[in-house]
């Protein structure tokens, strides 16, 4: 044992000095070519001030948008049908009270259909309804679910839920939909997440298909080129207080899906976690809920939409100091150790919560 302690502080030792070496030669340079430096952020900073974006006319673009029963997708579909587009708004449940409010509009722009990501006769039957209506300028890849719980606790089933949503139901989506998008030279918009650029303790599940929907997604973007195909990625930072992720309905959800993994944990994984670690997701309904605007984000996706050049990637910071904005800004360039340090603090799971 104290060889491998000993090995591991050399790893973090040599981890620790080639992080300070890296600082200290980023220093040097700043300091030592200084007007260099001076000069390339000046014409960064210009380049931003003066960067036009050219806006396209709507002209009757068709917008496909999945997960529109509730949250981001309910709100972008409203503002687009607003501004004039084609809307075809994917819902998991034709009687939710998402679908009613936007039905409810009597826009005769404004379609609402029958879309599960996770089933291919879903998809097939709308790529059936928005081909016989016309072309389609771009797809909105909205939908998600999210299940907490730590690798040893969840389950394989519960991962492939997840990811069936997240990740695979995006790619359904695409390759079903890319041939009309190539014949309009459109766009792929695909939201994935700040948790897309940072790790997190009992979020694997989440996490995993996030990061595979920003890589896939980069891969994509890298393939369409030659189509003249624009491929987005947005990255929402905490919007938990403009949305519905706390209310009763999906506390009641994700109640089920941590009972799921109680009930099929082994006898000696119990002991070793006992049930309030299990359960300490469970936070209630968000107090909060409704009170954040969903403004940033719905502008950041409709930029997406009708900007003759999308940024590559939106990140959208929920609040002025999101936390988690601010973490996938430079949790890249930190050291593992030291992102684990930071992460740790923000969670507290390397410890049990009080019995």
């Amino acid at each position: 044992m104290c060889v491998i302690a000993r090995a591991t502080m050399e790893i973090y030792h040599a981890e620790f000095l080639l992080f300070v070496g890296v600082c200290l030669l980023n220093i040097y340079v700043v300091l030592v070519y200084w007007k260099w430096s001076l000069g390339l952020v000046l014409l960064y900073i210009g380049y931003r001030l003066t960067k036009v974006k050219h806006r396209l006319t709507v002209d009757g673009k068709a917008i496909l948008i999945t997960g529109c029963d509730t949250g981001f997708g309910n709100h972008i579909a409203q503002r687009l049908d607003d501004k004039g587009f084609i809307v075809y708004a994917g819902v998991l449940n034709e009687n939710s009270n998402g679908a009613e409010a936007l039905r409810s509009r009597h826009s005769y722009n404004l379609h609402v259909i029958k879309l599960d990501v996770t089933k291919e006769e879903d998809v097939n039957t709308a790529l059936e309804y928005v081909t016989n209506r016309g072309d389609l300028w771009a797809v909105i890849n909205n939908a998600g679910i999210n299940m907490p719980g730590d690798v040893e606790l969840a389950t394989i089933e519960q991962y492939q839920k997840c990811a069936d949503v997240n990740l695979y139901g995006p790619i359904r989506v695409i390759r079903a939909f890319l041939p009309l998008i190539r014949e309009s030279k459109g766009r792929i918009v695909n939201v994935s997440s700040v948790r897309g650029r940072f790790s997190w303790p009992s979020e694997s599940l989440y996490h995993v298909t996030k990061h595979g929907l920003e890589t896939m997604s980069d891969s994509l973007r890298m393939e369409m080129k030659k189509f003249g195909v624009k491929v987005v990625i947005v990255e929402p930072g905490n919007f938990v207080d403009a949305t519905s992720i706390w209310s009763p309905d999906m506390m009641e959800r994700i109640r089920r899906e941590t009972d799921y993994m109680w009930e099929h944990a082994s006898e000696s994984v119990k002991k070793t976690y006992g049930r309030n670690y299990v359960y300490r997701n469970l936070k209630g309904t968000n107090g909060n809920q409704g009170t954040l605007s969903m403004a940033p984000l719905t502008d950041a996706l409709e930029d997406a939409i009708v900007t003759e050049h999308p940024n590559i990637r939106y990140l959208v910071p929920g609040y002025r100091l999101d936390v988690y904005a601010i973490l996938a800004r430079v949790y890249g360039y930190l050291p593992s150790w030291l992102g684990d340090i930071v992460v740790d603090k923000m969670t507290g799971y390397s410890s049990f919560p009080e019995q």
